[in-house]
């Protein structure tokens, strides 16, 4: 059975209870209902350790929590009820079928942007005649004020007289125009495409679960500097005890196999993600830091089969050329993660911290994405980094660390620069001087 939890407002629950009829097998659903956002995300900690997914009843509440509880929002499936085409078209019929009067070109819809296509609008409507929006990315409503966004944009346009109708996805607007006999058009997810969004954070829940079970390689070798049998022999002891410490500690079990100057670790993803914080630092590291007086190599592989990950943890491990112990993962994509130093951070001042709270809620980009990227020049001794530099270390793919780049270009907070270093492949990457 899987338990799914949908969060939702009092306003919002007038629609969303529509869900609790949906019958799908092994799904159990529970309705939590929230005051505000602050209450939303004493619900959400509360809450999400129970549960195998989430479901948030608008955009507003789900960029919340993707934004200011990241750490937790990744680590479960997580969605919104969205308003599909067929959803809008039908209710633009009713509309207008109420309403003979109603022209798009009177109209404010807010939930229209480029990452749902506009709701295909701009492909039906001529461009003069298309209705005013209130931003072209959905990330307006990550904002923390974003109510008063939605309700100033909208009353903004009724105070100039430019618009009839206000077409919304937020239940409380009309709370908003109460003293202004202005009643803004409610426009909700149908019952059908509630249904899908269940079953689309059921596949991923599904996937979540696939990949919890696969088994992850590690290779710990340790350093040697005179072939010495009983120095090999000490830390051979040495290692495995820590080892199995190491396994009673987190009550975990590695499964474990001894070679000459190495040991073979095997594990299922779900620990090996909780013993590198989801691929993030390594706790093994700082744990075999404190235990030993040598230096260990640690890899970690990630493959298709067994056979693949013992490969590429052996692979990984030859990464590991500093003078302490430290650690390298190295995914069936052959993507590179390191060097997880373990659990330590780096000492932040206040005024950092304040700085890249500033630099969050200017860009959208996550405060923990920030963070990393603020380690990440501290740890590399450099100001310039690239999108590469930025996926191998923080676990992400090119394609966002890109994205991450250009808009903190947009901003200000990087600039591009002349990058001389070509690649074994292509042109070289684009290089940008950090300014956080």
């Amino acid at each position: 059975m899987y338990n799914i939890c949908v969060f939702s407002t009092k306003y919002s629950y007038r629609w969303v209870k529509k869900c609790e009829s949906i019958k799908i097998n092994n799904v159990n659903l529970q309705i939590y209902i929230y005051d505000d956002l602050s209450h939303l995300e004493k619900l959400f900690l509360e809450k999400v350790k129970n549960y195998d997914g989430v479901i948030l009843s608008g955009q507003i509440p789900y960029l919340h929590i993707q934004k200011y509880l990241n750490e937790y929002f990744s680590t479960i499936p997580c969605a919104f009820f969205d308003i599909t085409e067929r959803d809008f078209y039908y209710k633009i019929a009713e509309i207008q079928y109420k309403y003979p009067e109603f022209s798009f070109k009177h109209s404010m819809i807010d939930f229209l942007f480029k990452e749902n296509n506009y709701l295909s609008l701009k492909d039906i409507v001529l461009p003069e005649d298309l209705p005013y929006h209130l931003s072209d990315s959905i990330e307006v409503f990550g904002q923390p004020n974003a109510y008063e966004v939605v309700y100033e944009a909208h009353a903004k346009l009724w105070e100039e007289k430019r618009i009839r109708f206000s077409l919304t996805r937020l239940t409380n607007l009309y709370t908003y125009f109460e003293n202004e006999n202005i009643q803004p058009i409610l426009v909700t997810p149908t019952f059908d495409s509630m249904k899908i969004t269940i079953l689309e954070i059921l596949k991923e829940i599904e996937v979540v679960n696939l990949m919890n079970s696969q088994v992850v390689a590690g290779y710990l070798e340790f350093s040697m500097s005179q072939n010495d049998p009983t120095e090999i022999e000490y830390r051979q002891i040495a290692l495995y005890k820590s080892i199995l410490d190491f396994n009673r500690k987190l009550g975990i079990s590695l499964i474990t196999y001894r070679s000459a100057i190495h040991y073979e670790l095997l594990t299922n993803y779900s620990d090996f993600s909780m013993i590198t914080n989801n691929q993030q630092n390594c706790s093994l590291v700082d744990f075999l830091r404190e235990q030993l007086s040598f230096k260990v190599k640690i890899g970690w592989g990630i493959g298709k089969t067994l056979q693949e990950a013992r490969i590429q943890a052996e692979k990984a491990a030859t990464y590991c050329t500093g003078s302490l112990t430290e650690s390298y993962i190295l995914t069936k994509e052959n993507h590179l993660i390191g060097p997880l130093d373990g659990k330590t951070s780096i000492a932040m001042k206040d005024s950092d911290i304040d700085k890249l709270e500033e630099i969050s809620n200017n860009t959208n980009i996550s405060l923990l994405h920030l963070q990393k990227i603020y380690g990440l020049i501290y740890k590399l001794n450099k100001e310039s980094l690239t999108a590469e530099d930025l996926s191998i270390h923080m676990s992400i793919s090119v394609r966002t660390a890109s994205r991450i780049l250009k808009r903190l270009e947009e901003f200000n907070y990087a600039s591009p620069i002349a990058n001389n270093v070509t690649r074994a492949k292509g042109r070289p990457s684009k290089l940008y001087k950090m300014n956080l």
